[in-house]
């Protein structure tokens, strides 16, 4: 079948066929460096081209790159990636890790750590070289994508779902923690713990997303996951908090939070105050979800309220917590004491 494909290009194409046949991985990673990989351009606000997180790809390139680099495209194969996959999620990933100093002036250099590769990460990078092999098969690079010459490479269902919740104590030492240089952080976290809201969609807010009047904030769609506006309603300390700030704006067109990137930093710093190294800024929205579902808000409208389309992804913020177990385990205990009791009073019956 492929030899047909072969015969058949070069007898369309002839000697363009044979440069495509000489063309190495390098040569599709600059083509995608030069044409895919740039920031989100938004026309009418909707995505029009462009990556939204491009610092993310430009790594997961510069992997693909280490390993298929000077591989001819056409010889890539369906194996050849399956082998790429298992290579990457054997390979630790290296972090640094400061030495606590010795002496006041003396710092020693960092060590390394280990930590194990998820399989999130890698399937973020085989995402990638999917795309790849379909612009390379569009531009009659290559015959066929590899991916598709065997079953799927790349299964969500397999990665680790992380289940971490904060609870009311938790988020108070959280909350406590922001003082001094990390005080700026403390009404972030709030909106997030309180709305739902994406790490991305809170830095991106502007003053006039906030409408004071009907306690609303206006998530626009150009700085969504999913393109889509929607509406987000704001608690009451979230309303001090945001109020705080705007008696205190200078411009009133500007960031809500003042901040353009990230607060990696900072939330660091405040979640290792805390004594909570384990919890990320997402979780902030896990907790946000679990606790609407537990005030019996109908997953529908919780989807609605995180941004979600698709119902399933509604499922995945939703996690069973110690606190639904143990209320499940009483529910259960409930049930069997009522049927000993229903027991009780027949054998009563029977002697009577």
């Amino acid at each position: 079948m492929v030899r047909k494909q072969l015969l058949r290009e070069f007898e369309e194409r002839g000697a363009r066929s044979v440069e495509n046949d000489r063309m190495i991985f390098a040569e599709l990673a600059e083509h995608y460096r030069e044409n895919y990989l740039k920031e989100a351009e938004y026309v009418d606000g909707r995505k029009v081209g462009g990556l939204r997180s491009v610092s993310s790809a430009k790594t997961f390139l510069n992997s693909l790159c280490e390993h298929f680099s000077n591989r001819r495209l056409r010889t890539i194969t369906y194996g050849d990636i399956q082998r790429f996959r298992s290579t990457r999620l054997k390979t630790p990933i290296k972090r640094s890790e400061p030495k606590k100093p010795i002496k006041r002036i003396e710092q020693q250099a960092p060590t390394k750590r280990s930590e194990q590769r998820s399989i999130a990460s890698v399937n973020r990078e085989l995402t990638l070289l999917r795309r790849m092999m379909g612009i390379a098969e569009r531009e009659g690079w290559i015959i066929k994508n590899p991916f598709d010459m065997g079953e799927p490479l790349i299964n969500p269902a397999d990665e680790k779902k992380r289940e971490r919740i904060l609870s009311r104590e938790e988020e108070m030492r959280l909350l406590e923690a922001c003082t001094g240089r990390t005080s700026h952080l403390r009404p972030i976290l709030i909106c997030a713990l309180d709305t739902g809201m994406r790490h991305g969609e809170i830095l991106k807010l502007i003053w006039a997303d906030i409408d004071f009047t009907n306690g609303l904030i206006t998530v626009r769609a150009f700085n969504t996951k999913t393109m889509r506006e929607r509406q987000v309603a704001m608690t009451i300390r979230l309303e001090q908090e945001l109020w705080k700030l705007y008696q205190t704006a200078q411009n009133k067109n500007a960031l809500v939070f003042g901040i353009k990137d990230n607060v990696k930093r900072s939330f660091n710093t405040v979640r290792s105050t805390a004594k909570l190294p384990d919890v990320r800024f997402h979780d902030l929205r896990h907790t946000a979800a679990t606790r609407l579902v537990a005030k019996h808000l109908p997953l529908s409208e919780v989807g609605r309220v995180l941004g979600h389309t698709q119902p399933t992804t509604t499922y995945r913020y939703v996690n069973s917590n110690v606190e639904t177990a143990k209320r499940a385990a009483l529910a259960l205990d409930t049930f069997q004491a009522e049927i000993q009791t229903e027991k009780t009073e027949e054998t009563k019956e029977r002697i009577n």
